[in-house]
């Protein structure tokens, strides 16, 4: 009888067993990936009970600092993910009675990346003209459609990917958001959006007309955007596609997320109600497209300083006069 120590590596063979029924499989698939290049390297062999949280919090400094490919930097996020999974994993450890204590629970991830830079990265997005552009200059593209929905809509790649014609009213014109495509170890599958609740977008249009004149085709997969054969479109192999047209793009460089970002943001400009853009994107909370598009919201601002001087009849006959000096 073997009467070793249970090591990390031998309960998470057991615990990933678990999961396999209790979440989603492209959730399964993104607890296997992270613990197969953030934990199981480092920590694998060492035995539960001799986890310790200087042992973790030590960990995820090095992690943070080289543990990427090639002995890169990872992002504090991309820890902050493998630490949660581990929290998770340890605390059904102690619910199973084989540990007092989640040592997870004390460890910390790093709050701050002393190579970072101090000021958070701004997301990139198009103008009003850029993307007209990359309209224009993408027409030929066997994906053309799909470019243009994505910008029309602000739709998330799984949820272009997933997007039923059971869901589409032509005639309204709009689409709703009830599902999404995500691409695991088992083959395609449909889910829930990643609010987990569905919602309803209205099209203009001419992005009608484009979802209008896609094939309707043949088989199980009754997808707007699929293979010549109906088969679903592997969401990697599409953001693959975004990338590898860019050397015959003048413009600045977007990630195809990126497509949902500049909807937002011309939205945003626009003037249109930072509650209406925030239910097209399908957000948890209006709080949440405030933190992410809060760049554009001083210019919403200055337009409400003008507008209330409007409406209390402060009208400036002139420019304001420069101070002396």
């Amino acid at each position: 009888m073997d009467t070793s120590p249970l090591t990390l590596d031998e309960y998470l063979d057991e615990w990933f067993a678990l999961q396999r029924t209790r979440v989603e499989p492209s959730t399964w698939d993104s607890y296997v990936t992270s613990f197969r290049a953030y934990v199981r390297p480092y920590l694998g062999q060492v035995p539960l009970a001799s986890l310790t949280v200087r042992m973790l919090d030590l960990h995820y400094v090095r992690l943070l600092e080289s543990g990427g490919r090639r002995g890169q930097r990872l992002a504090r996020r991309t820890v902050g993910y493998a630490h949660s999974i581990l929290r998770k994993a340890l605390n059904d450890v102690v619910l199973a009675g084989l540990l007092d204590e989640n040592v997870a629970l004390r460890a910390t991830v790093p709050r701050l990346d002393p190579a970072a830079d101090l000021l958070p990265a701004q997301v990139v997005v198009w103008s009003e003209e850029q993307a007209r552009r990359f309209l224009e200059l993408s027409v030929d593209h066997d994906l053309a459609d799909l470019w243009r929905v994505a910008l029309s809509t602000g739709m998330r790649r799984g949820e272009l990917l997933g997007l039923r014609w059971q869901d589409v009213d032509l005639a309204a014109p709009q689409v709703r958001i009830s599902v999404a495509l995500a691409h695991t170890s088992a083959g395609p599958r449909l889910k829930a959006p990643k609010s987990g609740r569905g919602r309803t977008i209205h099209l203009d249009e001419h992005t009608a007309d484009v979802l209008d004149r896609q094939p309707r085709r043949e088989g199980s997969w009754p997808l707007v955007f699929a293979d010549a054969d109906g088969a679903p479109l592997v969401p990697s192999r599409v953001s693959d596609r975004w990338r590898f047209q860019w050397p015959g793009l003048q413009l600045p460089k977007i990630r195809l997320h990126g497509l949902r970002h500049t909807h937002a943001t011309l939205l945003l400009a626009k003037g249109v109600p930072i509650k209406v853009v925030s239910e097209r994107l399908g957000h948890s909370t209006i709080a949440m497209t405030m933190d992410t598009y809060a760049h554009v919201l001083p210019a919403q601002d200055r337009d409400a300083a003008t507008a209330i001087a409007s409406a209390l009849g402060c009208q400036r006959a002139g420019p304001r006069a420069s101070p002396p000096g």
